[in-house]
């Protein structure tokens, strides 16, 4: 499965790729809600929407495209686009629309509160085709 994510750069993908530390931490950090597996969605247009309709927190991120099998946990976020992965591979990636993306879908959302996740995803994936 290959999925995107953003973190935090000072985190690095080493730490993605350690089994000991394939784990999802809640926001809470409330431990019974630990899942095994990085988080993730399996696109861009998924991953800006949810970005634009969640509080998420990383000073200096960046995106992370990981690759593995999927966790058999179930996500948190699941109704919102979220995947678990165990990453055998994970690299930052550097020149990317996701940004500007975000910051259109949570303009959307600001202005229109009543936008859903999934109509979001859906403007996402025509901005995308419109903007590459």
């Amino acid at each position: 499965m290959i999925a995107f994510r953003i973190q935090d750069r000072k985190r690095g993908t080493e730490y993605l790729l350690n089994p000991e530390t394939q784990y999802s931490w809640p926001v809470d950090y409330d431990e019974s809600k630990i899942r095994r597996g990085v988080s993730g969605c399996e696109t861009i247009a998924e991953l800006a929407a949810y970005w634009a309709t969640h509080a998420v927190d990383a000073t200096d991120p960046v995106l992370v495209r990981v690759e593995g099998p999927q966790s058999e946990d179930t996500p948190l976020d699941w109704e919102f686009g979220e995947v678990l992965v165990l990453p055998e591979t994970a690299e930052v990636i550097e020149d990317t629309p996701v940004w500007t993306l975000i910051s259109y879908l949570t303009d959307l959302v600001d202005e229109d509160y009543t936008l859903t996740y999934d109509q979001l995803v859906e403007i996402g994936a025509e901005w995308l085709e419109e903007n590459n």
